[in-house]
């Protein structure tokens, strides 16, 4: 139990309004880290390298992440986001593009994760808002061996999903439009 469960558990020190408010406000912090970590535990950690999580599973990590980001978060799925699992490492190459994505959006938007058949042959990201753009950094560190020496902290978390997709036999493609980016992720065959 933590300080702030105990002082609400035990009716508090009487500080009333402004006490009930710094309680809410230290819960949401603590809510907002422990969404954090579960993403980035199933995105980059050892978390998420098997098949065992569906795609709605993948979208309960990614909506709290983003909308503490201020980015929106939409889910396109053809059959029920539950029974829908993609190949081994799948939502964790999807959540480490998901991250990637928010780098390209300096000013927030949304982000849509489309899903494509029963075993998300085929997933579609999609990011959209004001000056969306692929930073020259960004798109180098997407490249089969790029140099690590040159990686900033924009950049690594597209590094890694990048290994990640080749890790796991996915191909990605990435189109850039005014205010919009994609990425497309295909199992290999």
């Amino acid at each position: 139990m933590n300080g702030a469960e105990l002082i609400s558990d035990l009716g508090g020190g009487g500080g009333g309004d402004l006490e009930q408010e710094a309680l809410a406000l230290i819960g949401t912090s603590a809510r907002q880290a422990s969404e954090r970590l579960s993403f980035f535990r199933v995105a980059f950690g050892g978390a998420g390298s098997t098949a065992d999580q569906s795609v709605a599973d993948g979208a309960a990590l990614a909506e709290p992440y983003l909308k503490a980001r201020k980015i929106a978060f939409e889910l396109e799925c053809d059959a029920d986001p539950k029974s829908v699992r993609p190949p081994v490492g799948g939502m964790k190459v999807a959540l480490g593009f998901i991250c990637t994505l928010c780098e390209c959006l300096p000013r927030g938007g949304s982000i849509s994760l489309g899903v494509t058949g029963a075993a998300a042959e085929e997933m579609v990201l999609k990011a959209t808002g004001d000056g969306a753009n692929l930073l020259p950094e960004v798109a180098s560190a997407l490249e089969e061996g790029a140099d690590i020496a040159n990686l900033t902290s924009r950049s690594v978390v597209a590094h890694i999903a990048a290994e990640n997709a080749r890790r796991f036999g996915m191909d990605f493609a990435l189109e850039e439009a005014l205010n919009a980016l994609e990425i497309r992720l295909r199992t290999q065959r």
